[in-house]
C-alpha cells in the first residue's frame, strides 16, 4: 500500500555534508560509509565518510543524513518478469 506523498521524493544538499530526502518508503541498508533507501521510483544510494542519519521519520517518508557526502546514485524500479519473459504483477 502506497503512503501518501511517497509517490515522488525530493533531495535537497548541503554542502555536501548534510542531505534531506522526502518520500523514503524504507531504508535498506546504512553505515559509515553509505546509506540505501528505496522509494516507489527505485533506489537511492548515498556514498561518502562519516555518515549518520540524524532524521528519520517513514511514517511521513522524511530522512536527513549529515557526514561528508561524496555522491549520490540512482537505480530505476525494474519491472518484474515471469519465467516465460512476460511482465508479472
Amino acid at each position: 500500500m502506497e503512503k501518501d506523498g511517497l509517490g515522488n521524493h525530493t533531495l535537497s544538499m548541503e554542502n555536501r555534508q548534510r542531505a534531506a530526502l522526502t518520500g523514503i518508503a524504507e531504508v535498506l541498508a546504512f553505515d559509515e560509509n553509505q546509506v540505501i533507501l528505496r522509494t516507489d521510483t527505485g533506489e537511492i544510494a548515498l556514498a561518502g565518510e562519516n555518515l549518520h542519519v540524524t532524521k528519520l521519520m517513514l511514517d511521513e517518508g522524511q530522512l536527513v543524513v549529515e557526514g561528508k557526502i561524496d555522491g549520490v546514485f540512482y537505480t530505476q524500479k525494474k519491472p518484474r518478469r515471469s519465467f516465460f519473459g512476460r511482465k508479472g504483477p
